[in-house]
């Protein structure tokens, strides 16, 4: 296997010492595509306009809106005018956490409807991210601790209001054992999306009736299991294309497609474009230079500030 380093490429965040979390305060131009192995990444824009790609969606961004880029999310960044973007990594690989369900779980952004589900949840999020920037630009003797406690605490509200894929207007909603059946039917595709996937394969494993699982799937963001797996395997492919010079046959046959042509349907359905055009079009921004400006601490720690002041002020003046 060939690769192609200089259209995307895997990136480990340096984590602050003693914790979990990277905290970042950019004016950006352009972050090249890349992804996270094991960790989450979400942007926090408080100032500007910025846009680009995060997997199969088109990232349109202005002052107040939140995005989170899941594990292995492709994802690239731009800007043509100054901006302010709270970038936060946040390592999955938390002993405190089951490791599978951190790693299975997609989460959601600003314009999903789990984010204007929750707005209250949304304002703590960002608080969060504002809390710990501050903190860690103030390099006190308690940083470490109160950054990890965020850490954690950020994970937890994450985990139980913003998930990407959900159970959707349902009586099942918000019940544990529903919410646990649905991931058992997730973390089953993530795992096994390369093999075949039927109804009656996944009845054998969950020890469900064929029929129910596909009544409880339609109740979910998905409409089928047909639409899960396919993702899946589109979501995978999307990394082979940017990272290898595999053909589109190659990559369609090592994600689990019966078919080149199959590969395609389903990479257009998501992606809205065919594999080979998704590769062109990152080639090209892969030739852009990466350009950005992050703050010092003490430059982020001035900033921060007058911020968290003209936010509070809003909120209650």
């Amino acid at each position: 296997m060939t690769t192609q380093d200089n259209i995307c490429s895997a990136i480990e965040p340096a984590y602050i010492p003693g914790t979990g979390i990277q905290i970042q305060l950019l004016n950006l131009r352009h972050i090249k595509a890349h992804h996270h192995e094991n960790g989450l990444e979400i942007l926090y824009c408080l100032k500007g306009h910025v846009w680009g790609h995060i997997a199969h969606d088109v990232l349109e961004m202005t002052s107040g809106l939140v995005v989170t880029f899941d594990r292995d999310d492709v994802h690239n960044i731009f800007a043509d005018k100054d901006n302010l973007c709270l970038i936060v990594h946040i390592d999955l690989n938390h002993p405190d956490y089951d490791h599978s369900q951190l790693y299975n779980t997609l989460y959601s952004c600003t314009n999903h409807p789990s984010f204007l589900r929750y707005p209250d949840q949304v304002e703590t999020v960002c608080d969060m991210l504002l809390a710990a920037a501050y903190v860690n630009a103030s390099d006190s003797e308690t940083r470490t601790e109160k950054c990890e406690r965020i850490h954690r605490e950020l994970i937890d509200m994450m985990l139980r209001y913003f998930e990407w894929f959900s159970l959707e207007d349902s009586p099942a909603k918000g019940i544990d054992k529903y919410d646990d059946r649905f991931h058992q039917i997730l973390e089953h595709v993530m795992n096994l999306h390369h093999e075949k996937i039927t109804l009656a394969k996944l009845s054998e494993t969950l020890y469900l009736n064929p029929s129910y699982i596909s009544s409880f799937i339609s109740r979910t963001t998905f409409s089928s299991l047909t639409e899960i797996v396919n993702y899946f395997r589109c979501f995978h492919a999307e990394k082979l294309l940017l990272e290898t010079d595999l053909t589109v046959g190659d990559i369609s046959s090592m994600v689990g497609f019966s078919s080149e042509k199959y590969f395609y349907k389903w990479f257009k359905y998501w992606w809205h474009t065919t594999p080979l055009q998704h590769r062109k079009q990152f080639y090209r921004y892969a030739n852009r230079k990466e350009e950005y400006y992050e703050y010092s601490p003490s430059e982020a720690k001035s900033i921060l500030k007058d911020y968290i002041v003209d936010r509070l002020v809003d909120k209650f003046i």
